[in-house]
């Protein structure tokens, strides 16, 4: 009886998630669009025509300096934040030999970084 309970339990759980699956999926194909609505996928700045090689390596080389902008500013952003949780730790303990001091001027050096790597993410989206 344990066994049907717990079957039984699992599958009302998971019901919504499948009936909307399948619902889905038989919209999907029931609902045949007219292909002239479909919008074509297009890159910025790029012809639809071009075969040109370097045209597509200068989007591949923009593109991978915007992720690497972005990786850079997502690990400068998670570095400040690390030390300022560890200055005001050590800021707010009893036995803390760095004062409110500390916390305020790595606060203030944190947004900089911080407004700094996002400028460079913009620069680096701007290229686009």
């Amino acid at each position: 009886m344990k066994i049907i309970k717990l079957f039984y339990q699992f599958c009302s759980s998971k019901y919504l998630t499948f009936m909307l699956f399948f619902w889905g999926c038989i919209q999907n194909v029931f609902a045949a669009p007219d292909p002239s609505k479909i919008p074509d996928f297009k890159i910025p700045g790029v012809d639809t025509n071009t075969k040109d090689p370097t045209e597509i390596l200068l989007i591949v080389g923009k593109s991978i300096v915007t992720l690497a902008a972005i990786f850079i500013a997502a690990s400068a952003i998670l570095v400040v934040a690390k030390a300022l949780i560890s200055i005001y730790s050590e800021a707010t303990s009893e036995n803390g030999k760095k004062g409110w001091v500390h916390f305020i001027v790595a606060l203030i050096i944190g947004f900089i970084v911080i407004f700094f790597c996002l400028w460079l993410v913009k620069l680096a989206v701007s290229l686009f």
